[in-house]
């Protein structure tokens, strides 16, 4: 795709971004396991900008540590995901897990004047530890000071203002925006930032900084493309993960339940909005192509391509596989909650944390690349 002395980076701004999804993000991994190989090793990325949300900014990050190699990037982020187990996520033990609960509960029959923790189903401490074990996140500075990376952006829920807030580090000719329902705030990026957007509502605890909580960005992100297109992105990558074929369902289908209606919930928080500003991102597009180059000079438009990738095939199937896989306490309390692996397998995708599902994610992914290499390689293209 490349030759060995082309070692610099594109020149136009290309932007990666990853949507969340849990344990699906996998599949992100593969994607760019299979572009990474169409370069030399030694080269760096053919993405300036990078943007996450939930499990998609934890890819995001640690592929921006490694701008400057591609590659080993690309490698390093693999083998994480290769040797992932639900106990480096959360607490997957009987004892963790009652633990964590009466907690929980213990701190709701305190005095008003002592501050409850935030509310999770389950301990997301181990997630702490893990990304601080293996992503430094001082490289990301590094990577700007060197002209590799141009911005990275990571998107949370402020569950007090109601607002989608995308924390930003980059290039100092970057903007700060502010719009009624989203904002972009410039920051250091680190351990935090990525728990405050991995934080699913309900199931794991929202994350403080400063004086707000956070959770999960997919909640009140209108406008997914935003940070990319205010960073200065005039190509996006988007690796989505709501499958292009949907379920097949038996012709008399069972009354909704609780997991049922949460897996529904989670689906609708993780895709809806992204088809949603893809389709106004086409109008602005046609808009900017009918006006004179002048006028919209005047109001800021450009044309900005994006390139839409989803998994090939559902995730349902792959759950029942490999359900049993998953912790027996975390099969446990999902009995208890009502959670079904054959009948509520949308919502167990999303926390199904296990090697053998993951792999088989990747593998998904790196297929679904090379089945459309010809049009990603054509993206990518610097002309």
């Amino acid at each position: 795709m490349a030759s060995k002395t082309d070692s610099k980076a594109p020149q136009k701004k290309i932007a990666l971004l990853l949507s969340g999804g849990g344990a699906r993000a996998a599949y992100q991994v593969g994607v760019m396991k299979a572009i990474s190989e169409w370069y030399p090793r030694v080269h760096v990325s053919p993405f300036t900008i990078y943007c996450g949300t939930s499990a998609g900014a934890l890819n995001a990050t640690s592929l921006a540590c490694h701008t400057s190699c591609f590659r080993l990037g690309v490698k390093k982020l693999s083998w994480l995901w290769s040797n992932l187990h639900t106990k480096h996520v959360f607490q997957s033990s009987f004892q963790g897990m009652l633990l964590h609960l009466g907690r929980q509960a213990f701190a709701r029959t305190q005095a008003r004047y002592h501050d409850a923790p935030p509310f999770g189903l389950l301990d997301n401490r181990p997630l702490r530890n893990l990304l601080n074990n293996v992503i430094n996140f001082s490289k990301i500075e590094h990577q700007i000071l060197a002209g590799n990376l141009h911005g990275l952006a990571v998107t949370a829920s402020n569950y007090h203002t109601s607002k989608s807030v995308t924390f930003y580090q980059g290039h100092a000719d970057i903007p700060v925006w502010r719009r009624s329902r989203a904002i972009g705030i410039k920051s250091q990026i680190n351990t935090e930032h990525l728990l405050a957007s991995s934080a699913i509502p309900i199931v794991f605890p929202a994350s403080k900084i400063g004086h707000s909580f956070y959770g999960d960005g997919s909640v009140h992100q209108i406008a997914p493309l935003r940070p990319a297109l205010k960073m200065g992105a005039e190509k996006v990558l988007i690796i989505d993960l709501a499958p292009q074929a949907p379920t097949t369902h038996s012709s008399i289908a069972p009354a909704p339940g609780l997991a049922m209606l949460g897996g529904h919930l989670m689906d609708a928080i993780f895709a809806d909005t992204l088809s949603a500003d893809l389709e106004h991102l086409d109008r602005m597009n046609n808009l900017a192509l009918a006006v004179d180059k002048s006028k919209a000079d005047n109001l800021a438009l450009r044309q900005v391509d994006a390139l839409h990738l989803s998994p090939s095939s559902p995730f349902e199937p792959l759950v029942e596989r490999y359900y049993c896989h998953m912790p027996l306490a975390v099969r446990s309390l999902m009995r208890i909650l009502g959670i079904s692996p054959s009948e509520d397998a949308a919502i167990t995708s999303y926390l199904l944390f296990e090697p053998k599902y993951i792999n088989h994610l990747i593998d998904m992914g790196y297929q679904d690349a090379q089945n459309r290499r010809s049009d990603l390689v054509s993206f990518l293209s610097s002309e």
